[in-house]
């Protein structure tokens, strides 16, 4: 057999080492000479089937923001004409639970938001006509909010609960109404290029993607518009002219799927923030009025009409890389449950201590140490306390404030042994965020008159560190003395994020999901944010923050409320354990890993 070594052309390139692996390298083909091999790189793009819906329906509504392993959907027609449904369903990305219904039935609903804070908006009753209706999901159930200022159906949607946006649908005729929603309140954004209904969108209240609907014509709508807060701009169109398809992703990389031509399609096309591209992967079965939610890389597509009314799920894939996904698993449980206490120290050298549980409130000094699987009794703290703060590690810890009856001052060090009493805090203080080490720590915000102070800690004493931007308490933090973070807190459940230099706190990006109560860990531009309340914001949320912005990752098993984490952990491998009232379970991250792109070898026979 001719070896390509000997007949090598122009078509391919002769390379001495495989170049570097990206976008740009995709579809290429090359001869690499030190290995004798003939290479390419080749994106994978897939769907495949999932567990299916409990009640299949069409017109359905989903949380857009929502990762693929943590969806909701909601709503929409059982049959045709007449049967609306309330149901709601949330995805584990393996199969889907029941979640408390809508109080009004109705398809064709406007959704934004994630698993445990939704938005309905809107919608179609069978039997009546549009809907005004808006309604927010906590996790658990859903509670009647302000409604739009028009009945609409058909709507496009984007965002999160806290910033929202729905644009087009049905007003008599086809809408170029947008609307921006900020938990509480509706005001209008501006007008889109094209009326449609029947479109969907992805992205956020201020890079928000409108893609396709009907115009009005015989003809379904490929226009692609691009909001950036204020104004839509008109984009390059997608292949394939449709409406109700399912729409997930940013709007920089976006997915469209499935959807009416006016026939039903089961074609997938992929944005880039320029251009769209149809993907080779096409739906196992076409669907129309389906929706979806997830990122560009990896969405999930759930019901829809194929005529017949549908249950099925699929899940879209479409990555270069290969790797493990982020996931909470069981640990040993506490001895002693319980909530508002501290932590410190890493996932296989974990230190708890301090607390309280109910009822009757009883506080705690206990100091519990984990090896990586179970808990063991340390000696007590000298200080009988709750909503204390900690950071440092497991034979270096460091325990400040609290509430023990009166509000503390009192400082505590731990030497992987004993505690021994340390500089007290110049201000009282509870519910703190706190970051650093046994020698250099930091402790900032909380209750009482602490709201918006910072002190340092320096093995010995506290001195006065600068102020947060916004005073809090029931916060997190991570990171160290001199590259701080502190997320989250209330009052109202924030999701201020600050970042610290040693000096000043500057803004950070916000949470995806405010609230208070939550715990943290990692480095400031490598942390991790888990847990937090009240149930409408949170309590298993999980977000990672890359310096910059957060972004949503595998949900906790439980509700560690008032929890607390291993501060010292990486965010790649922490650790949560106590809060939900009297909690004992421990969790253990593991953070997803990535490959990186590999080159597949290419032969002939």
């Amino acid at each position: 057999m001719t070896e390509y070594s000997g007949i090598r052309g122009t078509r391919v390139k002769y390379l001495s080492s495989d170049p570097t692996l990206n976008t740009s390298t995709e579809g290429q083909v090359w001869y690499n000479s030190t290995t004798g091999a003939l290479k390419s790189l080749v994106q994978i793009k897939t769907t495949s089937s999932s567990g299916s819906l409990a009640t299949a329906r069409s017109g359905l509504a989903a949380g857009g923001a929502s990762p693929q392993t943590a969806g909701i959907v909601f709503g929409g027609t059982t049959a045709y004409p007449s049967t609306d449904t309330t149901a709601t369903e949330e995805y584990n990305g393996f199969n889907w639970s029941n979640g408390g219904n809508l109080n009004g039935d109705r398809t064709y609903i406007a959704g934004f938001g994630t698993q445990t804070a939704a938005v309905g908006a809107g919608g179609y009753k069978f039997g009546s006509d549009n809907q005004a209706l808006v309604e927010e999901y906590d996790g658990s159930s859903w509670s009647e909010v302000t409604n739009l200022p028009s009945a609409n159906r058909s709507q496009g949607a984007a965002g999160t609960l806290t910033a929202g946006l729905v644009f087009g649908g049905s007003l008599g005729g086809e809408s170029v109404v947008t609307l921006e929603y900020d938990g509480t309140n509706w005001t209008s954004g501006g007008n889109l290029n094209t009326g449609r209904k029947y479109l969907s969108g992805c992205g956020t209240q201020t890079l928000a993607l409108a893609v396709g609907g009907s115009d009005g014509t015989p003809n379904r709508s490929a226009a692609t518009e691009e909001y950036d807060g204020s104004s839509w701009a008109s984009g390059n169109s997608f292949t394939e002219g449709r409406s109700a398809v399912a729409c997930f992703g940013a709007q920089t990389h976006a997915v469209i799927a499935g959807g009416s031509d006016p026939g039903i399609v089961n074609s997938i096309e992929e944005y880039d923030g320029t251009n769209w591209t149809t993907s080779p992967a096409t739906l196992a079965t076409a669907r129309r009025y389906t929706s979806g939610f997830g990122s560009g890389t990896a969405g999930v597509i759930a019901g829809g009409s194929e005529p017949t009314i549908s249950n099925k799920t699929e899940e879209y894939n479409s990555n270069f890389n290969t790797g493990t996904r982020a996931i909470w698993s069981s640990g040993g449980n506490l001895n002693q449950g319980r909530s508002s206490l501290a932590g410190a120290g890493t996932q296989t050298a974990g230190l708890a201590f301090g607390g309280s549980s109910f009822p009757p409130l009883t506080r705690y000094n206990l100091s519990e140490e984990y090896n990586g699987s179970s808990w063991s009794e340390g000696n007590n703290l000298n200080t009988t306390r709750n909503s204390v703060a900690g950071c440092g590690t497991q034979t270096a810890g460091l325990g400040f404030g609290g509430y023990g009856g009166p509000v503390l001052t009192a400082t505590e060090e731990y030497d992987g042994s004993s505690w021994t009493n340390g500089g007290n805090l110049n201000t009282a203080g509870y519910d703190m965020g706190s970051a650093g080490t046994q020698t250099a720590g930091l402790g900032f915000g909380g209750y009482n008159t602490h709201t918006s102070l910072t002190e340092e800690y320096n093995g010995s004493s506290w001195t006065a560190g600068g102020n947060l931007g916004t005073g809090r308490n029931t916060l997190a933090g991570a990171g160290t003395q001199t590259a701080g973070l502190a997320f989250g807190g209330r009052p109202g459940t924030s999701a201020l994020t600050e970042e610290y230099n040693g000096t000043s706190w500057t803004a950070g990006g916000a949470l995806n999901t405010a609230r208070s109560g939550l715990a943290g860990s990692g480095i400031q531009t490598s942390a991790l944010a888990f847990g937090g309340g009240p149930p409408s914001l949170g309590k298993i949320a999980t977000e990672l923050y890359d310096g910059s912005s957060w972004e949503t990752s595998s949900p906790l098993a439980s509700d560690h409320e008032a929890g607390a984490g291993g501060t010292a952990s990486p965010s790649s491998a922490s650790l949560a354990f106590g809060g939900g009232g009297n909690q004992a379970a421990t969790e253990e991250f593991t953070g997803s890993t990535l490959a990186g792109p590999t080159a597949s070898t290419l032969t002939t026979s």
